[in-house]
């Protein structure tokens, strides 16, 4: 949300001249690169500035929201389905960095306020010290200015009026130092708890093996396709090796990472790559369900991919509490209509091939964008700190990864639960 300044109230647009003023303000931010790289966002904008000018506020309500702009039935669930609340969220953020640039300071402001999807409006700064410029005029006509900011007067602390409290200067100085010391602390909080996380990678002997989920192999274990129509495209498939783009991109991200570290790998894909190569060195492995060495590693952990009957629903049930139902997706519904995916992110020393294997998993491919994500940000895997042992950096540790989803692509990742031993 915009930062409000408390000379600037909000405003009703009554005219066509205003109202052509807010459109054109509203050009103006969706020109910006905030928005002209998207097409959801600045239509969601538009949309709700449209119908508040048009008097039409009933209509800027979550469920006809849903309907009328982003096709939903009349009878969908918002509880399940966010599409409205994670769009609006996300407009909101780039408003607010819309204005806390510099170059759009004094502008009319256009809001959208948490909680709401009616934008609100603000007159530029400009208009709001027209109206007191007479006053200010007639005083100038009579007499010169009191005080001018120049000399002994400009002075801070002097009570010229150029000048700042003491008192506020002080204010200033402490919320700095509590920031540079907030920001030192944390960053090396999240620097340790990046180093326990990785270290085994980096510091094991030889070059990092990472394993890439191969679906052709996966494709090549089905045979609940024969007999249907889509038959001749399976076989088609099945003729040569295929990866997830999503997974790609992870493992692309892992490559950029090591390099930064100046470790070598090498790239294998899950079918291609076996016991001995898994023994020489440690192991990344990308993707989850159709990653078979990440089923393997996976499956006798606390937390660990099921099947839910002979349904496609698959989840991440915790064995400690196979109760709770854990966290599912149903791999048949259309990945543009999915709002959440789930990933793993585990670190074990393998008892098998005695190196240590790092698995970044998800559900979906989505679940696997997420944990990659995860994996790479010192500042998530901070999040791990407060629920890990001192000093687990040779410690088997598993984390469960939720993400929201929207329009087939991953937002950022939440830690679910953790798990070190």
């Amino acid at each position: 949300m915009v930062e409000e300044d408390l000379h600037l109230e909000d405003w009703v647009p009554a005219t066509d001249a205003e109202r052509k003023a807010v459109y054109g303000q509203l050009d103006l931010m969706l020109e910006s690169p905030l928005f002209c790289h998207s097409k959801r966002y600045p239509n969601f904008l538009r949309y709700l500035v449209e119908q508040a000018l048009n008097g039409n506020e009933a209509a800027l309500k979550e469920r006809l929201l849903g309907v009328t702009v982003f096709h939903r039935s009349p009878d969908y669930d918002t509880n399940q389905d966010t599409v409205v609340r994670l769009t609006a969220g996300e407009v909101r953020k780039r408003i607010a960095q819309y204005y806390h640039q510099p170059e759009h300071a004094g502008q009319l402001q256009i809001d959208l306020r948490p909680g709401s999807y009616v934008p609100v409006f603000r007159r530029p700064e400009a208009h709001s010290s027209a109206q007191i410029q007479p006053e200010q005029q007639d005083l100038g006509s009579q007499s010169q200015p009191i005080e001018r900011a120049t000399g002994r007067d400009a002075v801070p602390g002097s009570g010229g009026r150029a000048g700042l409290p003491r008192w506020l200067l002080a204010a200033v100085v402490l919320a700095v130092l509590v920031s540079a010391t907030l920001w030192w602390v944390f960053g090396r909080t999240a620097q340790a708890a990046d180093r326990q996380l990785w270290a085994p990678i980096l510091d094991e002997p030889g070059q990092v093996q990472l394993v890439l989920a191969d679906l052709s192999a996966s494709l090549n274990s089905r045979r609940d396709f024969q007999g249907t129509q889509a038959n001749a495209l399976f076989d088609l498939l099945r003729m040569g090796e295929l990866v997830n783009y999503r997974d790609s991109l992870a493992q692309t991200d892992l490559v950029a990472f090591l390099a930064r570290h100046n470790k070598s790998y090498r790239l294998e894909l899950s079918s291609q790559a076996s016991y001995p190569d898994m023994q020489r060195s440690a192991s990344v492995l990308v993707g989850g369900l159709d990653n078979v060495w990440t089923m393997r590693v996976i499956e006798p952990l606390r937390y660990h991919f099921v099947r839910r009957g002979v349904s496609y629903t698959y989840g991440i049930e915790d064995r400690q509490h196979p109760e709770l139902g854990g966290w599912n997706v149903d791999l048949t519904q259309p990945s543009e209509r999915s709002t959440a995916d789930y990933g793993i992110v585990a670190r074990i020393f393998d008892q098998t091939t005695g190196r240590p294997v790092l698995v970044v998993a998800g559900i979906g491919a989505n679940g696997t964008a997420a944990a990659g994500q995860f994996l790479l940000d010192p500042e998530r895997i901070a999040e791990l700190t407060p629920h890990a042992p001192r000093n687990w950096q040779r410690l088997n540790m598993e984390a469960v990864i939720r993400t929201q989803t929207l329009d087939n692509h991953a937002g950022p990742p939440h830690l679910v639960d953790c798990y070190f031993w």
